[in-house]
């Protein structure tokens, strides 16, 4: 598992994304209002700071509604891994609560999955989707 994103949910991404861009505290590398997502270099190869609209969290975890959503949290942290089913599975049986299984979501051209860990912090899991016809080997 790799740290890749630490991700700060917003209930306002453009405001969030204009701050962080404009007072130059890291160089914006993408941002789509559309999906309510900003990301910004943080200075650390492979690592990437993300603003995330915390109205995506039902989407994002596979709740239903927005009260079902992990909603009180102010950020959460997201590794990449080579097999989120597995992974998922060997954290869940080591204890970790299970928030939502793993799930492609190709508008983030990602599988994911969520879980928290004993101090109740989300954590998400993923892994790149493969373009369609393209084999794991």
């Amino acid at each position: 598992m790799r740290l890749a994103f630490l991700a700060l949910l917003s209930n306002d991404v453009p405001v969030a994304a204009r701050f962080w861009r404009e007072a130059r505290l890291l160089p914006q590398t993408y941002y789509d209002e559309s999906i309510g997502y900003a990301a910004f270099e943080t200075g650390n190869p492979g690592v990437t700071l993300s603003i995330v609209s915390r109205a995506i969290l039902p989407a994002l975890t596979g709740k239903a509604t927005q009260e079902q959503a992990p909603t009180a949290r102010q950020m959460y942290l997201s590794f990449l891994v080579d097999a989120v089913d597995t992974t998922y599975a060997q954290v869940i049986n080591q204890g970790a609560r299970p928030i939502s299984q793993p799930t492609d979501h190709p508008e983030r051209q990602s599988r994911l999955a969520h879980f928290s860990d004993p101090a109740d912090n989300l954590i998400e899991i993923y892994q790149p989707l493969r373009p369609a016809g393209e084999s794991a080997e």
